[in-house]
Protein backbone atom coordinates (compact mmCIF):
# COMPACT_ATOMS: atom_id res chain seq x y z
CA UNK A 1 0.00 0.00 0.00
CA UNK A 2 1.82 3.30 -0.76
CA UNK A 3 1.95 5.74 1.92
CA UNK A 4 2.84 9.60 2.17
CA UNK A 5 5.62 11.07 4.01
CA UNK A 6 6.20 14.50 4.42
CA UNK A 7 8.10 17.44 6.37
CA UNK A 8 5.54 20.33 7.38
CA UNK A 9 8.39 22.94 8.30
CA UNK A 10 10.91 25.02 6.65
CA UNK A 11 12.73 28.47 5.67
CA UNK A 12 13.22 30.11 2.85
CA UNK A 13 15.18 32.95 1.89
CA UNK A 14 12.20 34.78 1.72
CA UNK A 15 11.69 34.97 5.56
CA UNK A 16 15.15 33.83 7.84
CA UNK A 17 16.65 30.52 5.78
CA UNK A 18 19.29 30.49 3.35
CA UNK A 19 18.24 28.15 0.91
CA UNK A 20 16.00 29.01 -1.96
CA UNK A 21 13.08 27.05 -3.31
CA UNK A 22 14.22 25.42 -5.50
CA UNK A 23 16.69 24.42 -3.17
CA UNK A 24 14.54 23.09 -1.14
CA UNK A 25 12.42 21.40 -3.38
CA UNK A 26 15.87 19.72 -4.46
CA UNK A 27 16.34 18.33 -0.76
CA UNK A 28 12.51 17.35 -0.49
CA UNK A 29 13.33 15.03 -3.57
CA UNK A 30 16.14 13.78 -2.36
CA UNK A 31 15.21 12.74 1.33
CA UNK A 32 12.05 11.03 -0.72
CA UNK A 33 9.78 12.63 0.50
CA UNK A 34 6.00 13.40 -1.23
CA UNK A 35 4.84 16.48 0.96
CA UNK A 36 6.82 19.78 1.47
CA UNK A 37 5.43 23.03 3.36
CA UNK A 38 7.31 25.83 3.22
CA UNK A 39 6.21 27.82 6.41
CA UNK A 40 7.94 30.84 6.26
CA UNK A 41 7.82 33.41 9.05
CA UNK A 42 4.79 35.59 7.94
CA UNK A 43 4.80 35.41 4.40
CA UNK A 44 3.30 33.12 1.84
CA UNK A 45 5.51 33.91 -1.23
CA UNK A 46 7.68 30.69 -0.88
CA UNK A 47 4.37 28.88 -1.27
CA UNK A 48 3.68 30.49 -4.46
CA UNK A 49 7.21 29.75 -5.98
CA UNK A 50 7.61 26.24 -4.90
CA UNK A 51 4.08 25.40 -6.36
CA UNK A 52 5.30 26.59 -9.78
CA UNK A 53 8.75 24.70 -9.17
CA UNK A 54 7.31 21.68 -7.88
CA UNK A 55 5.26 20.96 -11.09
CA UNK A 56 6.17 17.64 -12.36
CA UNK A 57 8.36 16.39 -9.79
CA UNK A 58 6.26 14.15 -7.94
CA UNK A 59 6.20 16.10 -4.71
CA UNK A 60 2.90 17.76 -3.75
CA UNK A 61 3.34 21.16 -1.87
CA UNK A 62 1.19 22.00 1.33
CA UNK A 63 0.47 25.45 1.65
CA UNK A 64 1.62 26.72 5.41
CA UNK A 65 2.91 29.54 6.94
CA UNK A 66 4.60 30.19 10.28
CA UNK A 67 3.21 33.29 12.46
CA UNK A 68 5.09 34.66 15.42
CA UNK A 69 2.99 35.49 18.89
CA UNK A 70 3.62 35.54 22.42
CA UNK A 71 2.11 34.20 25.67
CA UNK A 72 0.08 37.29 27.54
CA UNK A 73 0.48 35.28 30.55
CA UNK A 74 4.34 35.55 30.84
CA UNK A 75 5.52 37.42 27.44
CA UNK A 76 6.94 33.92 25.96
CA UNK A 77 7.38 33.52 22.14
CA UNK A 78 4.77 31.17 20.93
CA UNK A 79 4.95 30.18 17.39
CA UNK A 80 1.53 28.80 15.20
CA UNK A 81 1.78 26.97 12.20
CA UNK A 82 -1.25 27.21 9.79
CA UNK A 83 -1.77 24.44 6.51
CA UNK A 84 -3.99 24.77 3.83
CA UNK A 85 -5.51 28.01 4.74
CA UNK A 86 -8.85 28.97 2.45
CA UNK A 87 -9.13 32.80 2.94
CA UNK A 88 -5.44 34.68 3.55
CA UNK A 89 -6.32 37.97 3.26
CA UNK A 90 -7.08 38.31 7.50
CA UNK A 91 -3.42 36.36 8.44
CA UNK A 92 -1.60 38.93 5.87
CA UNK A 93 -2.82 41.61 7.38
CA UNK A 94 -1.58 40.54 11.03
CA UNK A 95 1.44 39.15 9.53
CA UNK A 96 2.09 42.80 7.79
CA UNK A 97 1.71 44.15 11.41
CA UNK A 98 3.99 41.49 12.97
CA UNK A 99 6.83 42.23 10.02
CA UNK A 100 6.84 46.01 10.51
CA UNK A 101 7.48 45.76 14.54
CA UNK A 102 10.25 42.96 13.50
CA UNK A 103 11.90 45.38 11.23
CA UNK A 104 11.37 48.31 13.67
CA UNK A 105 13.02 46.35 16.47
CA UNK A 106 16.19 45.07 13.74
CA UNK A 107 16.72 47.99 12.79
CA UNK A 108 17.52 49.36 16.49
CA UNK A 109 19.80 45.80 16.93
CA UNK A 110 21.63 46.61 13.79
CA UNK A 111 22.09 50.09 14.34
CA UNK A 112 23.90 48.90 17.87
CA UNK A 113 26.03 45.94 16.06
CA UNK A 114 27.02 48.77 13.66
CA UNK A 115 28.20 50.85 16.72
CA UNK A 116 30.22 48.13 18.24
CA UNK A 117 31.81 46.01 14.70
CA UNK A 118 33.32 47.45 11.74
CA UNK A 119 30.08 47.02 10.06
CA UNK A 120 27.41 49.11 7.88
CA UNK A 121 23.73 49.11 7.72
CA UNK A 122 23.99 48.12 3.99
CA UNK A 123 25.54 45.16 4.16
CA UNK A 124 22.86 43.79 6.68
CA UNK A 125 19.94 45.04 4.27
CA UNK A 126 21.52 43.55 1.53
CA UNK A 127 21.12 40.60 3.19
CA UNK A 128 17.84 40.90 3.88
CA UNK A 129 17.13 42.03 0.27
CA UNK A 130 15.17 38.72 -0.85
CA UNK A 131 13.55 38.58 2.85
CA UNK A 132 10.36 39.67 3.30
CA UNK A 133 11.56 41.01 6.79
CA UNK A 134 14.81 41.63 8.86
CA UNK A 135 16.21 38.91 10.80
CA UNK A 136 18.53 38.05 13.16
CA UNK A 137 20.33 36.36 10.79
CA UNK A 138 20.84 39.16 8.38
CA UNK A 139 22.36 41.31 11.34
CA UNK A 140 24.49 38.52 12.16
CA UNK A 141 26.00 37.14 8.75
CA UNK A 142 28.41 40.20 8.42
CA UNK A 143 30.16 38.90 11.66
CA UNK A 144 30.54 35.69 10.40
CA UNK A 145 32.19 37.32 7.13
CA UNK A 146 34.12 38.83 9.59
CA UNK A 147 35.23 35.67 11.50
CA UNK A 148 33.72 37.28 14.50
CA UNK A 149 31.38 33.91 14.54
CA UNK A 150 30.95 31.11 12.28
CA UNK A 151 27.05 30.98 13.01
CA UNK A 152 23.84 32.81 11.87
CA UNK A 153 21.75 32.07 14.72
CA UNK A 154 22.89 30.44 18.21
CA UNK A 155 26.21 30.18 19.52
CA UNK A 156 28.12 32.39 22.48
CA UNK A 157 28.68 35.85 20.72
CA UNK A 158 24.28 35.67 19.19
CA UNK A 159 23.43 35.22 22.57
CA UNK A 160 25.64 37.83 24.21
CA UNK A 161 24.76 40.52 21.24
CA UNK A 162 20.91 39.08 19.96
CA UNK A 163 19.43 37.04 22.68
CA UNK A 164 17.02 37.80 25.15
CA UNK A 165 19.38 40.51 28.18
CA UNK A 166 22.13 40.82 24.96
CA UNK A 167 23.38 43.87 24.58
CA UNK A 168 22.25 44.74 21.84
CA UNK A 169 18.80 43.05 21.50
CA UNK A 170 15.57 44.66 21.15
CA UNK A 171 12.19 43.02 21.98
CA UNK A 172 9.38 42.65 18.67
CA UNK A 173 6.40 43.60 19.86
CA UNK A 174 4.21 40.19 18.73
CA UNK A 175 0.44 39.90 18.68
CA UNK A 176 -0.73 38.04 21.18
CA UNK A 177 -1.24 33.73 20.46
CA UNK A 178 -4.86 33.83 21.01
CA UNK A 179 -5.42 36.96 18.10
CA UNK A 180 -2.91 34.79 16.00
CA UNK A 181 -4.88 31.89 16.70
CA UNK A 182 -8.44 33.60 15.86
CA UNK A 183 -6.97 35.15 12.68
CA UNK A 184 -5.46 31.48 11.64
CA UNK A 185 -9.07 29.48 12.62
CA UNK A 186 -11.02 32.34 10.48
CA UNK A 187 -8.79 31.55 7.45
CA UNK A 188 -10.52 27.84 7.70
CA UNK A 189 -6.92 26.24 7.93
CA UNK A 190 -5.43 23.89 10.38
CA UNK A 191 -3.79 25.75 13.28
CA UNK A 192 -0.74 23.73 14.74
CA UNK A 193 1.25 24.56 17.61
CA UNK A 194 4.96 24.66 16.83
CA UNK A 195 7.82 23.12 18.95
CA UNK A 196 6.08 23.36 22.33
CA UNK A 197 8.97 22.64 24.27
CA UNK A 198 11.25 25.28 22.11
CA UNK A 199 9.97 28.43 24.07
CA UNK A 200 8.30 26.58 27.38
CA UNK A 201 4.37 26.62 26.25
CA UNK A 202 3.86 23.02 27.12
CA UNK A 203 1.47 23.86 29.72
CA UNK A 204 -0.26 26.60 26.81
CA UNK A 205 -0.82 24.12 24.87
CA UNK A 206 -2.72 22.00 27.22
CA UNK A 207 -4.85 24.93 27.55
CA UNK A 208 -5.65 25.77 24.03
CA UNK A 209 -6.40 22.19 23.74
CA UNK A 210 -8.68 21.84 25.85
CA UNK A 211 -10.77 24.98 25.21
CA UNK A 212 -10.75 23.42 21.71
CA UNK A 213 -8.70 26.50 19.87
CA UNK A 214 -6.08 24.35 18.25
CA UNK A 215 -6.16 21.56 16.05
CA UNK A 216 -3.08 19.68 16.39
CA UNK A 217 0.70 20.07 17.50
CA UNK A 218 4.18 19.15 16.15
CA UNK A 219 6.20 16.52 17.83
CA UNK A 220 8.13 15.34 16.08
CA UNK A 221 10.61 18.01 16.10
CA UNK A 222 14.19 17.97 16.43
CA UNK A 223 14.90 20.59 19.72
CA UNK A 224 11.57 18.28 21.19
CA UNK A 225 12.96 15.70 24.06
CA UNK A 226 11.90 12.46 23.61
CA UNK A 227 10.29 12.86 27.02
CA UNK A 228 8.27 16.36 25.44
CA UNK A 229 7.37 14.27 22.62
CA UNK A 230 5.75 11.81 24.89
CA UNK A 231 3.65 13.95 26.88
CA UNK A 232 2.79 15.47 23.65
CA UNK A 233 1.50 12.58 22.45
CA UNK A 234 -0.77 12.56 24.99
CA UNK A 235 -1.72 15.14 25.15
CA UNK A 236 -3.14 14.80 21.28
CA UNK A 237 -4.73 11.33 22.26
CA UNK A 238 -6.69 13.25 25.34
CA UNK A 239 -7.97 16.09 22.41
CA UNK A 240 -8.08 14.41 19.35
CA UNK A 241 -5.19 16.64 18.01
CA UNK A 242 -3.37 15.55 14.66
CA UNK A 243 0.14 14.95 15.46
CA UNK A 244 2.50 16.78 13.10
CA UNK A 245 6.00 16.78 12.28
CA UNK A 246 8.95 19.11 10.63
CA UNK A 247 12.61 19.81 10.75
CA UNK A 248 12.45 23.62 11.09
CA UNK A 249 14.99 23.32 8.46
CA UNK A 250 16.74 26.67 7.91
CA UNK A 251 20.38 25.65 6.06
CA UNK A 252 22.10 28.27 7.24
CA UNK A 253 24.90 25.67 8.23
CA UNK A 254 24.16 22.26 6.54
CA UNK A 255 27.09 20.77 8.03
CA UNK A 256 24.54 21.03 11.71
CA UNK A 257 21.54 21.35 10.40
CA UNK A 258 19.21 18.46 11.10
CA UNK A 259 18.41 17.50 7.36
CA UNK A 260 15.45 18.45 5.74
CA UNK A 261 13.23 15.14 6.07
CA UNK A 262 14.53 13.99 9.46
CA UNK A 263 11.15 15.40 11.52
CA UNK A 264 7.97 13.61 9.36
CA UNK A 265 4.57 13.90 9.62
CA UNK A 266 2.36 10.28 8.57
CA UNK A 267 -0.03 9.38 5.96
CA UNK A 268 -3.06 10.23 7.86
CA UNK A 269 -2.23 13.32 8.96
CA UNK A 270 -1.07 14.32 5.81
CA UNK A 271 -3.98 13.30 3.90
CA UNK A 272 -6.52 15.63 6.14
CA UNK A 273 -4.35 18.66 5.77
CA UNK A 274 -4.04 18.11 2.23
CA UNK A 275 -7.72 17.20 1.27
CA UNK A 276 -9.69 18.32 4.36
CA UNK A 277 -10.53 21.61 6.43
CA UNK A 278 -11.36 21.27 10.65
CA UNK A 279 -14.89 22.18 11.71
CA UNK A 280 -15.15 25.24 13.31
Amino acid sequence: MFTTTGDLHCHSHYSDGAATISQLIGLAKQAGLDVLAITDHETFRGNDCAQILAEGTGLRILKGIEMSAMDPANGRSVHLLCYNPQRVDGIRALCAETADARFAAGVKMARRICQKYPVHMEQILNYAAVSEGLYKTHIMRPLVDLGHTDTYYGGPLFGQLLGPGGSCFEPIAYPSIYRAIEVARASGGWVVIAHPSVYRSMDLVGQLAAQGLIDGVEVDHPRNTEEDKRALRQLADQYGLLVTGGTDYHGHNPQKDHPLGTGTTGDAVLQKLLYSHPQK
